[in-house]
């Protein structure tokens, strides 16, 4: 018995790393899940979203005008007299009339249902302004959208480049405790001065400061990963890494062609100036008479009940046409189309100064592109070279052919190039990021 429970323990043991590796995988974050978590929970992007579905409503509202308008009232005056009706005595008449025709009490109800015929436009047009608010409320949210895949990838390669450049910082000071041993034992066998180790000490301390600065950093960078995915700040992240770079082979003319056709500020101000050509044929509108259908049914009397009275019938109906024409207001409405003409020459500078904007922006992140590009190249030489600088004057010093001072320094230019690297090769992915979000697209 005793043989199979040690065999179990055994199995079990030998499973545990495994299970742990695989469980530790799983839990890896990806960029993509990463975007998607963003989407889903991110509290700016779903008030983008909700935008979108108050253009919705107010697009209903604006075509409900199309529809007739019903609508009741119930009203109950007083008069300080009865309603009479006098005629002198004359030709006519002989005798003078001072009749009664009416009670003081006036209860009276009414329905009515209006029909717009003719509105010069005016409903039409305001339809027309609040369906457009729907195609900018979307746009909106695309741009919304655009800009959080930007942050999520910055700050993700962001978190990265943090967690690099604290294995550099690690190595560093693995290095110098590596060197200050050996620098240590030579001191103790009077092989070299005391300045000697207490510089190699004086450097270590450095390093280690380095390091904490460097893990504190890689913390910050994965609360502020946090915060854009809308988690607790303390939420622990393990990030799937990404080395892999792949050359950009988009020309500047082609990414800014893209971005002229794709990027949705762009096609946002279009309808922007759609909506200022609408505004001023709404406000041309108000020159023009208005004609409405009315329909009426109604109810009277002198008590509550409305059950007519010895001079008025209880009810009667009536069906006409209501024309309203305002034409002349001291110029009210011609400065009211100018007022909207101007609101179109504005939306159309703005397309200008917004093009210019897009333009610079994709130039500025294609040429970021190919900088952090040729320092990755660079920098990879500049590692496989101070590596090499850094054996070198190990082993010199070793053999005594070498100052501590040496050592530390030819140690100082290996982290300065592998941080060089680290920095070039992240920096290289978030300025691609930047160009996706600058041509609203992936380019590759």
């Amino acid at each position: 018995m005793c043989r199979y429970i040690k065999l179990l323990l055994a199995a079990a043991l030998f499973m545990l790393p495994a299970s742990a590796v695989a469980a530790d995988t799983q839990a890896q974050l990806t960029l993509d899940r990463a975007i998607a978590l963003a989407i889903e929970q991110n509290p700016e992007f779903k008030s983008s979203g909700l935008g979108i579905a108050g253009a919705e409503h107010r697009k209903k509202a604006a075509g409900a005008d199309f529809l007739p308008k019903a609508g009741t009232s119930y009203t109950y005056a007083r008069l300080n007299e009865p309603p009479r009706f006098k005629m002198p005595a004359g030709d006519v008449y002989p005798q003078k009339i001072n009749a009664v025709m009416g009670t003081q009490n006036v209860y009276q109800w009414d329905l009515h249902v209006v029909q717009p015929l003719f509105t010069g436009g005016e409903i039409y047009n305001k339809y027309k302004l609040e369906k457009l608010g729907v195609d900018v409320a979307r746009l909106k949210n695309d741009t919304a959208r655009d800009d959080l895949v930007y942050k999520v990838k910055a700050t993700y390669f962001t978190v990265l480049k943090a967690q690099k450049l604290q294995e550099v910082a690690r190595q560093a000071v693995a290095q110098i405790e590596s060197h200050e041993k050996t620098a240590r034992d030579f001191f103790e066998q009077e092989m070299i001065a005391k300045n000697d180790l207490l510089e190699a000490q004086v450097r270590l301390a450095q390093a280690e400061q380095d390091l904490v600065r460097a893990e504190e950093s890689v913390e910050i960078s994965k609360a502020m990963l946090n915060t854009v995915l809308h988690q607790d700040v303390n939420t622990p992240l393990s990030l799937a890494d990404m080395s892999d770079a792949q050359r950009l082979s988009l020309t500047l003319a082609d990414s800014q062609a893209r971005a002229l056709q794709q990027r949705p500020l762009i096609r946002e101000i279009d309808t922007t100036i759609q909506q200022a050509q609408t505004g001023v044929k709404l406000a041309r509108g108000t020159y023009f008479p208005k004609a409405y259908a009315v329909s009426s049914y109604k109810r009277q009397g002198n008590q509550a009940d409305m059950r007519g009275t010895e001079y008025q019938d209880p009810e009667f109906w009536s069906v006409g046409v209501n024309l309203d024409w305002t034409f002349w207001e001291w110029g009210k409405k011609g400065n009211v189309v100018g007022e909207q003409k101007v609101k179109l020459l504005q939306a159309q500078e703005t397309k200008k100064a917004i093009t210019d904007t897009v333009l610079l922006q994709v130039k500025d992140a294609w040429l970021r592109c190919q900088e952090n590009w040729k320092n990755i190249g660079v920098s990879r030489t500049a590692i496989e070279r101070a590596e090499e600088n850094f054996r070198i004057y190990q082993n010199r010093f070793e053999q005594q052919m070498a100052t501590t001072t040496d050592v530390l320094d030819a140690q100082t230019l290996l982290t300065h190039a592998r941080s060089n690297y680290n920095n070039s090769l992240y920096d290289y992915f978030i300025s691609r990021a930047m160009l996706d979000n600058a041509v609203a697209g992936e380019v590759k």
